[in-house]
């Protein structure tokens, strides 16, 4: 079988050096989460190789050496635990460390090697038959090759689907954590991680479409999938975005002081009750701050928000508001939860969208909606009209024109 080269082919090689290029690029970069950086490589990397591999298949150059020929097959089992790690490390509240139980991620890839085993003892004109030769009476050895080919790949698309999974449930606590530590998302909320997820999930469907289509339904045998010209793109993509993404929590916290619930600490102006959720009531069981002392808190962070106004802020965070508050940021946290039922972000903007609404509202007001709320601490049109309309069942236009307002 006489090797060949055609546009498909390039298309693969030269994604493959950009994917290099890439790799090569983030392993280098050390301006911001370097841990992150070097997972993005890593899975920036396997995609290379898979793209490198698939144009060794389709160029048929990759029979000539057995090794390979199972490293394609094996490499499947990178994708779910790199994607996995890479969003743990970009998503952990504390500093990442790899640990030395986190290589059990990669022991799917070195028995896949090993229930592989089959391929090695083949020689040149069995693998042939075995990976390009359809209708073949295969040997007892190659029928042992094909059923651990087949075992492998299966057991790599169940394990990708597990490692998705959790992989955004992991994406969705992080979100619900930044909202409790953070009155702003805008280049923390990890947008590009989302997108990225929902790439490799539609990259797995297309992937599956591929089996269904080449491996089962044998429509087309001349191309290697049409998941890699997706995987060419994404390398491009992954390579642009990930540089972009900044590290999402500084990791210096400020001193911890215990709460004290003296007289001299409470604020004259009570709290407004607010409803306790259960599931909050279980998740500070087991904390130290009694129920009497959270209210005199909320009493002081009330009277500190009044009178201080921090959340004009843009940049506001719970370590922060912790400090001026001489208070440790969970129990901030705690005491905003169950005394608001609220998360940090959702409390901050309340009182931002409050300021904005008496901006609105002033007789003399003739500025601008989107600078009005910029003073008010938000840091785009987009997440001040969200938590406006959230807050108030609003957009500002229908809040300007019900009331009449003057602006511009």
């Amino acid at each position: 079988m006489e090797p060949r080269i055609d546009l498909y082919a390039v298309m693969l090689l030269l994604g493959a050096a950009h994917g290099l290029f890439l790799t090569l690029v983030l392993i280098n970069a050390k301006d911001r989460d370097v841990k992150g950086h070097r997972f993005l490589a890593l899975l920036t990397l396997v995609f290379t190789l898979d793209l490198g591999l698939a144009f060794l298949d389709h160029s048929r150059h990759l029979i000539h050496v057995p090794w390979l020929l199972a490293l394609d097959l094996n490499i499947d089992y990178l994708f779910g635990p790199l994607t996995y790690l890479y969003v743990r490390a970009l998503s952990d509240r504390n500093r990442y460390r790899f640990s030395r139980k986190q290589w059990l991620h990669f022991l799917p890839f070195t028995l896949g090697f090993l229930l592989l085993a089959p391929l090695y003892g083949l020689d040149r004109e069995q693998l042939i038959a075995l990976r390009y030769l359809d209708g073949e009476t295969l040997e007892p050895e190659q029928l042992w090759a094909e059923v651990s080919s087949f075992v492998v790949g299966i057991t790599s698309i169940l394990q990708m689907a597990i490692y998705l999974f959790i992989a955004i449930r992991r994406l969705v606590r992080h979100k619900r954590n930044i909202q409790e530590e953070f009155s702003f998302l805008e280049r923390i909320g990890l947008t590009w991680l989302r997108n990225l997820l929902v790439a490799l999930a539609l990259l797995y469907l297309l992937y599956i479409l591929d089996i269904i289509l080449i491996g089962i339904l044998e429509l087309y045998d001349d191309m290697p999938g049409i998941h890699y010209p997706m995987i060419v793109v994404l390398i491009y993509v992954m390579g642009y975005m990930g540089l972009r993404q900044p590290e999402i929590f500084s990791h210096h916290q400020p001193p911890v002081s215990q709460p004290a619930a003296s007289e001299s600490t409470v604020s004259k102006t009570p709290p407004e009750p607010a409803p306790k959720q259960e599931h909050e009531k279980r998740k500070y069981e087991k904390s130290a701050l009694d129920s009497e002392t959270s209210s005199l808190l909320f009493a002081d962070l009330r009277t500190h928000m009044a009178a201080e106004k921090p959340y004009l802020d843009n940049k506001l965070n719970l370590s922060l508001l912790a400090t001026q508050l001489d208070i440790s940021p969970n129990y901030l946290s705690q005491v905003i939860n169950e005394q608001a039922g609220q998360h940090f972000f959702d409390f901050v903007n309340r009182y931002r969208v409050e300021e904005t609404k008496q901006a609105l509202a002033g007789a003399t007001e003739r500025g601008n909606i989107l600078a009005i709320a910029l003073d008010a601490g938000f840091n785009s049109k987009s997440a001040f009209y969200t938590a406006f309309k959230r807050h108030t069942g609003q957009t500002p236009s229908q809040y300007r024109r019900a009331g009449d307002i003057p602006g511009t």
